[in-house]
Order: C-alpha cells, then structure tokens, then sequence
C-alpha cells in the first residue's frame, strides 16, 4: 500500500535558544570556583588529596565539659568536632565523620571510657555538627571565626624594607574569603608590570563571600507574630550591611597599604618618570633642533634676501648710470643739432627783412629750440643746405610753437580772470556783514549748534530777522563768512566779537561823559566822578584781555628773580612797578597761569 503526503508551506527559518545549565556537574563547578562545599561532599571532596583520619581527630575533653549548652554560639565548634586545625578547609564529608567519631567516643550513654560527658557537652557537640553540615551554616560561621586573624598591617618603613614577609602570609590568608578560585598571589621582585597590575586590579576589585547572619543578636524563632519577624529580619540585615561594609574597608585598607609599601610600584613609578624625563628631554630637544632649523632657514631666507636686494640695488644703479650716459649722449646730441640750427638760422638773419624784428626772432629761436625733439633738429640739419626748404620748414616749426604760446597764454587769462572773479564776489560778500552782523552771526552759531536741520538756512534766516543792515542773507553767505573767519591764522572769532564790544561799549560810555560835560547838565560832582571811574575800569578791563608780549614776560621773570619770597607783602607791588604796563592783579594772575601750565606739562611727561 502506498501512501501520499502533501506538504504545503515552507520550513521556518533557524532560531537560537538559550540551555541553562543544570545538574550534579554543574554545580560541583559553582562550588569549586566559589570555594564552597555541599553536603554530600562537592567538589571539594573531589579535590581531597588526603582522607581524614581517626588519629587526626583530637578530642578536648576538658574544654568540652567545660562549654554550657546555653552560650553554644560562643563555642569553637571545630574544637569541639575535634579538627581544629582543618577549620575552613574542613569539608562536610570531614565534619560528618569527626562528628561520628565524636558521638562514639563522647556519648553520655554508648561511651565507657575517659571521654565520656554528660548530655549539656553532648548537647554542644551536636550544635556544632548542626552548624557546620550545612554549607549556609559553616560559611556563616567561617566567616566569623574568632581563630581568623583580621589583622591590617601599617605603612612603616619596617613593613617597607621586610614587604613580602609582612603583606605575603596577610595577603594568602585573606585570599579564601575570594569568590573567584584564582587568586592571585603577592609574588617578588621579579614579577613583569603586568602581573603587578593585574595583582592589584583583582584585589582593588575583590569579592568576598564572607557575610555575618551568624552574629545576629535578633532570633526571629522566637517571634510571636509574622510582623515582628519582619522587623528582627530588618533589624538583622543592618547590622550585617553594617558589618559587611567594614569588612571591604578593612581589605581595601589592606589594599592600600600593600600598594603603598611595595617596592616594584616604588620601582615602575621611578622607571616610569625615568621614561617620561626622557621622552620630555626627546621632545626638548626636537623643539630646540626643530627652532635651530627654523633660525637656520631665517638666515639663509635672510641672506638671500639681502643678496637680492643689494643685487637689485646694483642692477638699478648700473641701469641709473646707462640711462644717465644715456641722457647725457641724447644732450650731447641734442645740444650739436641745436647749435647747428641756430648757427644756420643765425647765418640767413633769423629769417627776418627787417632788422627790427631781429630780436624778437632771437627770443623766440630760444624758445623754439627748447621745445623741438632730437627728430626736428635731424630733419632742419639735413635741409641746412637747401635754404628754402630749411626756412619753410623753420617757419612751420615756428608758427605751430608760437600758436600753442598764444592758446597757452590765452588759457592763462582765463583762468586768472575767474580767481579774480572769485575773490571779487567773495569781498563783495565778506563786504556785506558789519560788526553787528558779525555779533549776531555768532549768537545764530551758538544757538544753533551743528547737528539742527537746515541748520545754515535757519541761520540766514535768523541773520535777516534781527540785522539792521543787510535783510538778503542767503545760507552760501553764511557758510563763506564762517570759513572766512575760522581760516584767518590767529584770529578767534569770539575774541574778535568781544573786542569789538569792547570798543563799542568804550565809545558810548565816552560819548555819554562829553555829552554830559559839554550840555552842562551835571547834576553833581559824584555823577561826573562815576562816568570816570567807569571808563578807567573799562581800559583796565581791556588791558587785562591784551595779551602778554615778549618784553612784559622778560620784565616779570627779571621781577620774579630780584623779588623772592622773603621779600614780604610789598613783593608783588614791587614787581608791578617793574613791569610798569601791569596792574598787580595782573601779574599775580599771570605767575599762577605760568604754573599751572609748567605743572600740565610735567603731568603729560
């Protein structure tokens, strides 16, 4: 009989799955790389070179009568299974048959012998069978084995010079708290840098199995409710945080003094800074041979700068001196053509019927001879045999130069005839304002300063409103005018504004007083003596405004020098009378002026 399958669809493409791994194999190998044992044995059963024997196992009788059932936790159980001296290398299989051993020898009812104790030891002995046939049991209390040395040597100068024998039997012993099974070793003195890192690296790094639920003071048995359970558990994990938290610190104190005593790190740290000395020392000197190169290279660049510059020099001073002779050859030349055309048209009479005229031909051969190139005078001497056609051609050289003086000179007339022209409307305009006119155009500057819209049109403006004189200023007027004054060399327009009030106010105030004089109308004499006091104080107040001159200035410093001082109070009118053309005022105000001008000087220095 046959059969026919039909597949339809396609195979689903290859997946990867996950085995985790199980059974007796693993975990002897969970317990062999955490250095733990199981109950039956583990892998450290395997690992067994040596089986426990009866003769290893001591009995202390003494010490066991000696334990109370109630403080079992106080006890060293391993002495009292009788293997003290295996302890944490005990394995279960070893505990059980020293505990086996123990029951045989130490029963208060199967013993006959010596080694016979009554139930409370008995009862010690089976509490440490209890604790240690359990791996959670013997590894919480290997952790805290009283026996264990917990010890952390210090950084001393012994502990430097005598480093393997102090840190080696320290290091070798806290190396079965390790989680992993390869645990490196302290080593010596010929270990590579590698190992050394690597050494340090696993130890900084370390993991530790050891915990501390042993030392719990809070027995949650005996709890009466599920919540106060809960608060014991709390109450217990703290304390083993607490204490699992020193116990790193302790290895990591341990770490660290060993880092800090051991003599390869003193000696790679050396070496290490030996290298990097070195390779600064290499780079100092690549920079310094990397500089001299470059100095080097400036130099030469330098060199042949310098080398082309002078031959650059040379070339245009060698091509100075050709074209020099040159220049002086194309004068030479230049000179005999003109000599021969001069002596030729000199010879005919200048060309001139008129003897009269012989001058003014004289005059203008010079001229023309200035002006004609080397190729005219060739071509006038190779006609100087032939008259007529040397004097036509002559005569076309001299009409064409004497049109290009007359164009030249009529060029010139026009242009001196619009400067003129200039000028003339520049006076005419400068001629338009009177003092008074100059007055307000200063008070229109200052009331308008630059920066206001149609500023010289408001000006103007201004000008025209208040002016008593001219009402057709325009803006072109006022800008010249300004231009005019601020261009004069020593001429300050306010200081020319003010003595012109000066003297204004100088003549009313006289015409005023001959006025009053000549009309008789005093009143009295005070009236009279006032008008004069007035005017005197208006000379003075202008003489105080005359600057200094030279002759005032030698006076007051030949004053300064014959009147010190020590001279006293009459010391000022002294100098006045010396000068003679100053007031005392004057001159005191003048030696401050001087020194403060001295002191302005010395303060910019």
């Amino acid at each position: 009989m046959t059969f026919t399958v039909d597949i339809r669809g396609s195979l689903s493409p290859p997946t990867t799955e996950y085995v985790y791994p199980f059974g007796l194999a693993y975990f002897n190998y969970q317990c062999s790389r955490y250095n733990l044992v199981d109950e039956e044995g583990g892998a450290d059963s395997e690992d067994e070179k040596e089986q426990l024997s009866e003769s290893d196992i001591v009995i202390d009788v003494k010490y066991i009568k000696s334990l109370e059932a109630k403080d079992w936790k106080d006890q060293d159980h391993y002495r009292v299974l009788g293997i003290p001296n295996l302890r944490v290398k005990a394995s279960t299989k070893d505990v059980k048959k020293a505990y086996k051993y123990m029951v045989l020898k130490c029963h208060p009812d199967k013993s006959q012998g010596n080694t016979k104790v009554d139930e409370e030891a008995f009862t010690c002995i089976q509490k440490a069978y209890e604790q240690l046939c359990v791996i959670d049991g013997k590894r919480a209390y290997d952790s805290v084995d009283p026996n264990f040395d917990n010890d952390v040597p210090n950084v001393t100068e012994h502990n430097k010079q005598n480093f393997y024998k102090v840190f080696g039997p320290v290091i070798q012993r806290n190396a079965q708290w390790s989680m992993n099974k390869n645990v490196p070793m302290l080593g010596s003195d010929s270990d590579e840098i590698d190992y050394v890192n690597d050494f340090y690296n696993f130890w900084y790094d370390f993991k530790s199995w050891r915990e501390y639920s042993y030392l719990d003071e809070e027995e949650r048995d005996k709890a009466d409710c599920k919540e106060e359970r809960r608060y014991l558990d709390k109450l217990n994990k703290q304390e083993r945080v607490r204490r699992k938290k020193e116990e790193m610190t302790r290895m990591r104190q341990i770490v660290d003094n060993c880092y800090a005593c051991d003599p390869r790190i003193k000696a790679f740290n050396e070496d290490r800074k030996k290298r990097k000395l070195e390779a600064k020392l290499a780079k100092q000197e690549a920079y310094r041979q990397e500089q001299e190169a470059l100095r080097l290279q400036k130099e030469e660049e330098e060199r042949i700068r310098q080398e082309e510059e002078q031959k650059r020099i040379q070339q245009e001073k060698e091509k100075a001196e050709a074209e020099k002779k040159e220049r002086q050859k194309q004068n030479k030349l230049l000179k005999g053509e003109r000599k021969k055309v001069r002596d030729c048209v000199k010879n005919n009479n200048y060309f001139c019927t008129n003897d009269d005229n012989v001058v003014k031909a004289m005059e203008n051969l010079e001229l023309l001879l200035q002006s004609l190139a080397i190729d005219d005078f060739k071509k006038l001497n190779s006609l100087s045999k032939n008259v007529n056609e040397f004097s036509k051609l002559y005569n076309s050289f001299m009409t064409s130069h004497l049109e290009a003086q007359e164009t030249k000179t009529k060029e010139n007339l026009i242009k001196a005839k619009q400067s003129q022209e200039l000028h003339k409307d520049q006076s005419i305009s400068s001629d338009k304002f009177s003092p008074q006119d100059i007055a307000l155009l200063v008070k229109a500057v200052k009331i308008y300063p630059p920066g206001t819209v149609n500023r010289w049109n408001t000006i103007a403006d201004y000008l025209n409103q208040h002016s008593a004189v001219c009402k057709s200023y325009v803006s072109k007027d006022i800008i010249q005018k300004v231009k005019n004054l601020q261009s004069r060399e020593g001429d300050d327009l306010k200081s020319k504004i003010n003595e012109q009030a000066f003297d204004n106010f100088e003549k009313s105030q006289k015409q005023r007083i001959d006025g009053v004089v000549a009309g008789g109308g005093i009143s009295s004499k005070d009236t009279l003596n006032s008008a004069l006091h007035d005017k005197e104080e208006a000379v003075k107040e202008k003489k105080k405004k005359l600057p200094w001159s030279a002759e005032e200035q030698k006076l007051l410093e030949e004053g300064l020098k014959k009147f010190p001082q020590s001279a006293g109070p009459q010391r000022w009118d002294e100098i006045a009378k010396l000068v003679g053309t100053r007031s005392k005022k004057d001159c005191m105000r003048r030696y401050k002026d001087l020194v403060e001008q001295i002191k302005a000087k010395k303060a910019k220095q």
